[in-house]
């Protein structure tokens, strides 16, 4: 008799754990298990954004500059991009800075400032960090609203390629709604120049990307 109760009891767990585990792709502000820990050192240094879905009005040329404050709590962002889509000039920089919560896998709301002046906050949540070159991520152009969000992929500068990208977001869609299988946003990254030759941004020769990114996330 006593096999019998035990039986029953796998097969309740059994049911329970399968009623818990995702029936689908998840959406951005569902997702959060596999979230990635903003305080991770492999997501330290110069990115880019490589891919966005949907692009929306994402600017060319965005180069994310990210590290952690020395009191290791505060992290830091320097990012710049051109002005718009079309444009390889790169001539906006704008900083952000990210009270770290412990543990935390919710994402991020985020204010960029430039010349002094508050931009408007955007939303943002790391996903996944994939072979220590590429992240995925998603978030909401306006914070309050999910139905403004979209997922974009992020590379380190000078490590990828189109393969990679294409893998990589291929391996995002079945996870995340924000992602479609073999479709997604390219913006250039070649070309980028800043006003100073000191300051011109590298080439990166056969290379279409970019999007709009940012931060790691609690």
């Amino acid at each position: 008799m006593m096999w019998k109760v035990v039986i029953v009891l796998v097969a309740a767990l059994a049911l329970a754990s399968a009623q818990n585990q995702p029936t689908g792709p998840q959406t951005c502000s569902a997702a959060g298990v596999q979230s990635l820990d903003w305080n991770n050192t492999a997501l330290f240094g110069r990115w880019l954004e490589v891919a966005r879905n949907p692009l929306g009005d994402a600017p060319a040329c965005l180069e994310f500059n990210v590290g952690l404050l020395l009191d290791n709590t505060t992290l830091s962002i320097n990012a710049s991009h051109s002005s718009s889509i079309a444009s390889l000039y790169s001539n906006i920089d704008e900083t952000a800075k990210v009270v770290l919560t412990p543990n935390a896998t919710t994402g991020y709301n985020v204010t960029f400032y430039q010349d002094n002046a508050a931009q408007p906050p955007v939303f943002i949540k790391l996903l996944q960090l994939v072979n220590n070159t590429y992240v995925t991520g998603c978030g909401y152009t306006d914070p309050n609203n999910a139905n403004t969000s979209y997922g974009f992929i992020l590379a380190l500068q000078g490590k990828y390629d189109a393969a990679g990208i294409k893998l990589v977001n291929d391996q995002a869609f079945p996870l995340y709604s924000n992602f479609q299988n073999n479709s997604y946003a390219n913006i250039t990254q070649a070309g980028c120049y800043k006003s100073s030759a000191t300051q011109s941004l590298p080439m990166i020769s056969g290379i279409l990307a970019v999007a709009l990114l940012l931060i790691k996330a609690y």
